[in-house]
């Protein structure tokens, strides 16, 4: 019995969208908000990699897949986290604007 991937065309287009999600996910600063999921699809990624240069192409398209799918989980938790400083920044902002409004300087 052959083991292999021989005849499973390489996952390039997987693959140029998992490093794609991850390099989004690396731009929106997910090491800083999503550490654990951005780590994971670093880690998917260079699995997909090294799964394409030994030819094992359905080892690399899942790993490649799996990449993608925790890159763009760590990219939605980086927005909400820029999402919620911006609403405590903006919430912040309004208390001070209604203190000095109401003459209330606390």
């Amino acid at each position: 019995m052959l083991v292999g991937c021989a005849s499973t065309p390489p996952p390039t287009s997987e693959l140029n969208a998992a490093q794609s999600a991850v390099a989004q996910a690396r731009a929106a600063r997910a090491a800083d908000h999503a550490p654990v999921e951005f780590g994971f699809a670093e880690e998917k990624l260079q699995t997909a990699k090294q799964a394409l240069d030994q030819r094992q192409n359905d080892r690399a398209r899942s790993a490649a897949e799996q990449a993608q799918v925790d890159a763009e989980l760590a990219l939605a938790k980086s927005k909400a986290a820029d999402a919620r400083a911006r609403v405590k920044e903006k919430t912040e902002a309004n208390a001070r604007l209604r203190r000095e409004l109401l003459g209330d300087n606390q």
